[in-house]
């Protein structure tokens, strides 16, 4: 069990945390890993080594302000999303209306849900709701009405999209594949952000965005983080969640090749164990290492639905596939991106390698 309680005003995390088994069992040594070809370094205090490319290839990673979910599109019609993405290049602008579809279309993109998760430094600063006596939603038209400043909102919009390629470009490489990415962005917010309940104190902010530009959360907020970030890469995921007596909890579910896993990036925070090292237990995870995890999967919650709990939609989330299980606490070591294969240890330092080119 690993000893950590996680508690918000919005969600109680009580963490009972059990591995799955794995049939990846090829011992090297450390010494194989050869640390000095590696092209990006931990800390001098780390023994271990980040990452390993033999060549690697600088990113050149844009801002999509269209991100999409084949998930929430099963529930989303499209003239929503075309509504939502006409909406989302007029903020960029600095414009007050936008082509709508429908009024129910209009309720979609205006909803602080909406926002949090597909335009996160929107959510919060708009509103579908009338401040002049204008009609929010007439004749194909969409209104925004604007909480601060319009030109003030550009430059928040602009920064973020700044932060967001930040991110992206020095994190990533042109050539990664879904897996690398999805590893990748789940090493980076482990080892980069704390988690941290603001006990309900009122900032004015998405917690979503505020985690984004300080770096600090809870469950909730690394679902929908790591969930975005996959989004602007062009993987699925969205944040879900669990509403247990026992557990209430968030994270993100991700489609890979064509598979649903989970990946829980809060339970994987280094600054939660006052270590290092980052867990794997906690990515790319099936429905069965998530149940014995406590956070069942019977009746989960999805922030960008507008039904919020699954059993209300007609999406179906699955997670069968166990090809990337790791033992019970199984830490990263490194990532030999030219022959596709992941270094990791087991809980008394015995090296694994898998193969990740499946």
């Amino acid at each position: 069990m690993k000893g950590i309680k996680l508690i918000s005003a919005l969600m109680v995390a009580a963490v009972v945390i059990s591995g799955c088994s794995t049939n990846k069992d090829t011992d090297i040594s450390v010494d194989d890993l050869q640390p000095e070809t590696t092209d990006i370094t931990t800390e001098s205090e780390t023994t271990y080594i980040r990452i390993t490319s033999s060549e690697t290839q600088p990113a050149t990673y844009e801002f999509n302000p269209h991100v999409y979910s084949s998930t929430l599109a099963v529930e989303i019609p499209q003239d929503y999303w075309d509504s939502f993405y006409n909406m989302c290049d007029a903020l960029r602008a600095g414009e007050s209306t936008f082509s709508c579809s429908s009024q129910e279309a209009y309720d979609f993109c205006m909803k602080d849900s909406t926002t949090a998760n597909l335009f996160p430094a929107a959510c919060l600063k708009i509103s579908g709701e009338s401040n002049d006596g204008t009609t929010p939603y007439e004749n194909g038209v969409g209104r925004i009405y604007y909480k601060m400043p319009v030109e003030d909102f550009v430059v928040r919009q602009a920064e973020f999209e700044n932060l967001i390629t930040d991110i992206l470009n020095s994190t990533l490489e042109n050539d990664d594949t879904d897996f690398e990415k999805c590893l990748k962005l789940y090493l980076y917010i482990a080892e980069n952000y704390d988690y941290e309940d603001d006990d309900g104190e009122l900032t004015g902010e998405c917690s979503f965005y505020q985690t984004f530009m300080t770096k600090k959360g809870i469950c909730v907020d690394y679902g929908a983080v790591y969930g975005y970030l996959l989004l602007q890469v062009g993987i699925d995921a969205l944040d879900v969640g669990c509403f247990e007596p026992d557990m209430c909890h968030a994270w993100t579910y991700v489609v890979l090749n064509g598979q649903g896993y989970h990946v829980d990036t809060t339970w994987a925070l280094s600054s939660c164990y006052g270590m290092q090292e980052v867990y794997l237990d906690y990515f790319l995870m099936s429905d069965e290492d998530r149940n014995e995890d406590g956070c069942l999967v019977r009746d989960l919650t999805m922030q960008a639905l507008p039904q919020f709990f699954l059993s209300n939609s007609n999406i179906k989330l699955s997670a069968t596939d166990e090809t990337y299980s790791f033992p019970d606490f199984s830490t990263f070591v490194s990532l030999d991106e030219e022959n596709k294969i992941l270094y990791y240890k087991d809980m008394y330092g015995q090296m694994y390698e898998m193969n990740y080119d499946i």
